[in-house]
């Protein structure tokens, strides 16, 4: 309830879900990926790859992601916009798994 009635905290936090999608989109399309552009602090990706092999991969990385084969998209995953820190930490695992 705290945080819904600070109004700072609220616009802090929605600009860093901007900044972050935007950050994401600009180095996945840098990587060719393909995602489903979102209103909401996560992106749902094509990794044109087996979602398991890629999420195994993410997580001895020290990343956990939502494989998307819940949803029926054996090859998506759902990847939430965090931090500066957090989305670069992302990117940077993603490129070592998919070379």
């Amino acid at each position: 309830m705290a945080a819904l009635s600070d109004e700072e905290h609220a616009v802090r936090s929605i600009q860093l879900v901007y900044e972050g999608r935007r950050f994401l989109y600009k180095e996945l399309e840098k990587m060719g990926l393909s995602y489903v552009p979102s209103q909401a602090n996560f992106i749902l990706i094509d990794f044109e790859r087996s979602i398991e092999e890629v999420f195994q991969a993410l997580l001895r990385e020290g990343v956990i992601i939502r494989p998307g084969k819940i949803w029926g998209y054996p090859t998506f995953g759902r990847v939430t916009v965090g931090r500066r820190e957090d989305n670069q930490q992302f990117i940077k695992a993603l490129k070592k798994v998919l070379q």
